[in-house]
């Protein structure tokens, strides 16, 4: 179902772009390369009268490319796909083996996926080569794998767990940014915020949020 979502998205999203280019001419359309490091900040466990901090900070990397096109007025909107890795770890998780020996403090754990952004921002030009970007709008995600890495010493035959046992694979978050435009460039500061419950436990909610630097160039 999550993959027929996001799928649907995919094709909605192209299909508006490709309807606004054949309408408007391909004048107002850029394509651009971005890259981003991620500073990822997951959330605590949250149940009634519960909190509690489950993970550590962790980082993460995304690389893929978008699709700028100028509504006018300095107003534009920014569709885009993306490949993203994520790797936070667990924090003060003890794992004992049989007779009681600690074998493995705090695992790690990572994420792969895809990432669809469509913001919508606004250029406030400073002169003729830099200028000032607002933007903001929704992010999907869909993590097509995804593991905790157990110390095989816990039990020689269980290799790293599926994080996906615990875990939803989509992830909906809201984005806010600031970007500097120079010449094809834009270095851009960006936080996203968790909207979507990421553990399927019922009475436990958990959501990701991260902070990224990102580089863009455009065509």
């Amino acid at each position: 179902m999550k993959r027929t979502f996001i799928t649907l998205l995919l094709a909605a999203v192209i299909c508006v772009t490709e309807a606004y280019c054949q309408t408007e001419g391909y004048k107002h359309v850029t394509w651009g390369v971005r890259a981003s490091v991620d500073v990822e900040l997951p959330g605590k466990w949250k149940g009634d009268d519960i909190s509690i901090t489950m993970y550590r900070p962790g980082y993460g990397f995304t690389a893929g490319g978008v699709c700028n096109i100028d509504l006018g007025g300095n107003v534009y909107l920014e569709p885009g796909l993306s490949l993203f890795y994520e790797d936070y770890s667990f924090k003060d998780l003890i794992i004992s083996n049989e007779s009681g020996d600690v074998v493995q403090k705090d695992p790690g754990l990572y994420k792969l996926g895809l990432r669809v952004p469509l913001v919508v921002g606004s250029v406030f030009p400073i002169n003729e080569r830099v200028g000032f970007s607002i933007f903001t709008g929704p992010v999907l995600s869909y993590a097509f794998a995804g593991k905790i890495d157990v110390d095989s010493d816990v039990d020689p035959d269980l290799d790293d767990l599926d994080l996906f046992r615990g875990q939803r694979r989509f992830d909906c978050a809201w984005k806010i940014g600031v970007g500097c435009p120079v010449d094809n460039f834009m270095v851009s500061l960006e936080a996203e915020f968790g909207i979507t419950d990421l553990l399927k436990a019922k009475d436990l909610s958990f959501r990701e949020n991260r902070v990224s630097l990102g580089l863009t160039y455009y065509f």
